[in-house]
């Protein structure tokens, strides 16, 4: 990675020493310098600390694969780092100063907090609000609309071992929530990946914005099939100056986040990345940095691929149920962002709710109780369910009176777009019904719609239709506007 062998190497034997022979290590062409061979960050390179009676049998494991393996040097226990080019010495550290000789740097953090304009901003004050004007346009905001021109120009199927593809349905049309993979071709054992973002969370907190970057990566492995006893997750930190405070606090409350969401849910980083100093001149020559942004990806094990599942609506007659509870989370949403407002609160993840509901699911999906699952993000209810409906085919009417919510009194509309963390969307066929409910337990869940032997969407409340449509409008909003872009 970073640094080449000078960091691969100089890492391990930071105790013990080393000594290493520039001369030996494989290069792709000739001409490159001592220096330059030590700090090339070339690709796809490991470096192994391997006992001496080991290396002929380990050689010919890496040559029954077509694998380069080199021995390059030795770990010599006098704690200094050597690096030759065949006779020549090129540096000689002792490793104690390599390591912890440069002063540490004394930086300040400041977090002030988002601005309190906009704090009563709520869908409910749009009293004029168009519910299906709102979905519309949410299925066809950049964020969430159709990436197919996109994914199709990419090969997903490299060695025939991708289970869970980009698209699903029966027309390959839905936005499939993670990839599964099938690593080991003997195996019924898969690999599921999925990521979650959203920047828009971090102008409001970074911490809440790292919490829900873990929880949407989380579910959205779970929704295909992954353990979530089985999961590892990853970081990507995108963020401007950290040498100026207030970059430095979000930064840091960022990363607190996600130290607070590893250890309550119960999930190990593994590894990450960072891309700082993310600043653009304006041209009264002030600095803006990029919006704070955190990209969580996730791994997780599928027991069984032929369990792999998959978000499009399957058969009309079935149950829909939403497992997870709804509050008022729109701070940060897509919704309010398309009525111009933000609010000041993002969502908040109710962790111990957390880790019930993904086990909760997993152990359905598993148990074969389960037809299509989708998770909630970006537009909310509205958005995930016409999503489930567009991709398979099928019309799908839900009730908002029975979402299960944190307060009674919330709204219709904040019912179908809050972006409440740890929600899925969830088919069950009619006999399923009791083994689901008792296999879900003590997670907040309700039956709160069905699919239609029609292709009508439809959305009601206590005072009448909220949205009622047809899909193919739906799909029109949803497919159109990246394919038009990208003509």
């Amino acid at each position: 990675g970073a640094g080449g062998l000078s960091s691969a190497v100089g890492e391990m034997a930071s105790e013990l020493g080393a000594d290493v022979d520039l001369a030996r290590v494989p290069v792709k062409y000739d001409g490159l310098r001592p220096w330059e061979i030590w700090l090339s960050e070339a690709q796809e390179r490991m470096v192994l600390a391997v006992p001496t009676q080991n290396w002929p049998a380990l050689q010919d494991v890496f040559d029954a694969e077509g694998v380069e393996a080199t021995a390059i040097g030795r770990f010599t226990g006098d704690s200094r780092l050597r690096v030759r080019y065949d006779a020549n010495v090129v540096a000689d550290l002792d490793c104690a100063f390599l390591h912890d000789g440069m002063p540490l740097r004394r930086l300040e953090s400041v977090w002030t907090g988002p601005p309190s304009a906009g704090d009563t901003l709520t869908l409910a004050a749009h009293t004029d609000l168009d519910h299906l004007q709102v979905l519309k346009r949410a299925l066809a905001d950049a964020n969430v609309a159709s990436k197919e021109p996109i994914v199709r120009q990419y090969d997903h199927e490299v060695q025939g071992r991708t289970v869970g593809k980009p698209f699903v349905g029966p027309e390959d049309a839905g936005p499939a929530d993670a990839a599964v993979l099938r690593p080991v071709a003997r195996s019924w054992r898969g690999l599921a990946v999925g990521c979650g973002i959203n920047p828009w969370y971090g102008e409001l907190d970074p911490y809440a914005m790292a919490l829900l970057a873990v929880d949407e990566a989380l579910r959205n492995i779970v929704a295909v099939g992954a353990d979530p006893a089985r999961t590892a997750i990853l970081d990507n930190f995108c963020w401007g100056n950290p040498n100026l405070p207030d970059r430095l606090g979000g930064l840091v409350r960022a990363a607190q986040g996600c130290h607070d969401a590893a250890v309550a849910l119960r999930v190990p980083f593994i590894s990450g990345k960072d891309s700082l100093f993310n600043e653009y001149r304006l041209p009264d020559g002030s600095s803006h940095p990029i919006p704070g942004t955190l990209l969580i990806s996730a791994i997780g094990i599928v027991p069984d691929i032929r369990r792999t599942m998959s978000m499009h609506l399957k058969q009309p007659g079935n149950s829909v149920y939403l497992v997870g509870v709804t509050g008022d989370d729109l701070g940060g949403s897509l919704a309010l962002r398309l009525q111009g407002c933000r609010g000041n609160r993002a969502p908040a993840v109710r962790v111990t709710s957390a880790r019930r509901v993904l086990r909760a699911v997993h152990r359905a999906i598993r148990n074969g109780l389960v037809q299509a699952c989708h998770d909630l993000s970006d537009g909310g209810l509205a958005v995930a369910a016409a999503e489930m409906a567009i991709a398979g085919g099928h019309g799908m009417e839900i009730h908002l009176r029975d979402v299960p919510v944190t307060e009674p009194d919330l709204s219709g509309a904040t019912r179908l777009f809050a972006e409440s963390p740890t929600r899925l969307l969830i088919e069950v066929a009619p006999g399923d019904a009791p083994a689901l409910e008792q296999t879900l337990g003590r997670a907040p869940y309700a039956r709160i719609g069905r699919v239609l032997d029609s292709r009508r969407f439809r959305a009601a409340s206590e005072d009448g239709e909220t949205i009622d449509t047809d899909i193919d409008t739906l799909a029109a909003c949803w497919r159109t506007p990246l394919a038009e872009a990208t003509a």
